[in-house]
């Protein structure tokens, strides 16, 4: 990649702006070539292009090298909706798993977890949900650490594909260890505005953008199955995917009302003195933790 500097247009705030210069470039999906959209100006300084796969349709920012930056303390204050998607998500994994009980015993695996809040509320609603995110330290207790030799039935990426410059790969790792890939990502519109609030070009966080098209190719390229409810949730599995489960994805609305009767169910239990929860036993270990001086 060459990066050369050209003089600051009058929509630069910050002076030079430094041009990605990186011709031809390729899916990083299906190897397809990949045209120019449009450029962006990324964090007020780099001109990027936003470029759209010609097979898979895969939408992307190529060689993002202010990706690591964009992470920087006073940029990761402007994602204000965090709170809500992992409130969202939580509610979303309820309904998922249903009323089955073998399902309700998988253990989840947040890939991303960023504060560790979606882990806590899973925790809290009785999911054995666990953390992992090599780039942050969860601000919430979030049970026991990952170990090399942990599988788990279902991962979760709330919001953490956009950031990925390597998809199928990325995915692959983490289909080596989890069943199932349950992540989130709004599905791009066709045409693509040049205002979509999506890009959301002066944070720089999101560098990929997929179309269903672009989700049935990854799953192809893994050898998986696959379904989504076109919009924003998706699934990837190992294994064929049940009826019910493709209807829990493709149907949200379902979902989350299964969720909500859950949650009803629980709070009557907790009321009743009855709480499926892995609270006390997270507040156990933490408190042995602080008498042994061991990190939880």
């Amino acid at each position: 990649m060459e990066t050369v500097p050209r003089r600051a247009s009058h929509t630069a705030p910050l002076g030079t702006i430094w041009r990605v210069v990186n011709e031809p470039s390729y899916c990083p999906i299906c190897g397809g070539s990949a045209e120019i959209l449009r450029e962006i100006t990324i964090l007020g300084e780099y001109a990027a292009f936003l470029r759209r796969c010609g097979g898979c349709a895969f939408c992307f920012l190529a060689d993002p090298e202010w990706l690591e930056s964009s992470f920087a303390a006073h940029l990761h204050r402007m994602d204000v909706g965090s709170v809500d998607r992992s409130g969202l998500m939580a509610q979303f994994l309820l309904g998922f798993l249903g009323v089955s009980r073998r399902r309700r015993s998988w253990k989840v695996l947040d890939i991303g977890g960023g504060d560790g809040l979606l882990v806590r509320l899973l925790r809290d609603r009785g999911i054995a949900a666990q953390f992992s995110d090599p780039y942050t330290t969860p601000t919430y207790d979030v049970g026991p650490a990952v170990a090399d030799s942990d599988r788990f039935e279902v991962a979760v990426m709330n919001e953490v594909a956009l950031h990925l410059t390597d998809p199928v790969g990325t995915f692959r790792a983490i289909l080596e260890r989890c069943d199932r890939l349950l992540f989130t990502a709004v599905v791009p519109p066709d045409p693509l505005p040049p205002d979509w609030w999506y890009l959301m070009p002066s944070t720089g966080q999101h560098v990929a953008f997929y179309p269903v098209s672009a989700i049935e190719s990854i799953a192809v390229e893994l050898g998986c199955h696959w379904c989504s409810d076109g919009r924003f949730f998706h699934l990837i599995s190992t294994s064929p995917i049940p009826r019910t489960l493709r209807f829990f994805v493709r149907r949200r609305e379902a979902t989350l009302l299964i969720a909500w009767a859950r949650q009803l169910l629980d709070l009557i239990g907790r009321a009743r003195g009855r709480q499926r929860s892995f609270t006390a036993s997270d507040q156990a270990r933490v408190e042995a933790a602080l008498i042994t001086g061991e990190e939880t």
